[in-house]
């Protein structure tokens, strides 16, 4: 099973980081989570979010984020449009199914005279 990460929105902010303190290189990014295997493939409607320095090239966590940094990413995370989510079987489910109703139906033909 693969699990990945796809982003939907990124937007520069013009907040302080809290690490070097430049007004400029902070980049909001959003994503939502995909699963991925041998059956199915789904987009769930978890939405994640991530900010990043890009001067001193360093995540910003929760745990450091000014006021106003959690404001700015609360107006961003409302602004977002709800992304689509979504399930798809694969061909390999698909023809596993098909498959199997094939030999239930010769099966109850063979078993009960049907013709």
């Amino acid at each position: 099973m693969r699990i990945k990460q796809k982003q939907i929105k990124q937007t520069a902010l013009t907040n302080n980081c809290p690490e070097c303190f430049s007004n400029e290189g902070l980049l909001l990014t959003f994503y939502q989570k995909h699963i991925e295997n041998a059956w199915y493939k789904m987009a769930t409607s978890q939405i994640t979010d991530r900010i990043k320095c890009q001067n001193c090239n360093t995540d910003i966590y929760p745990v450091r984020w000014t006021d106003d940094i959690e404001r700015v990413r609360e107006f961003y995370l409302k602004s977002i449009e709800t992304p689509a989510h979504y399930f798809k079987l694969t061909r390999l489910a698909v023809i596993t199914l098909l498959s199997i109703v094939v030999v239930g139906i010769t099966v109850y033909v063979l078993l009960n005279n049907v013709i």
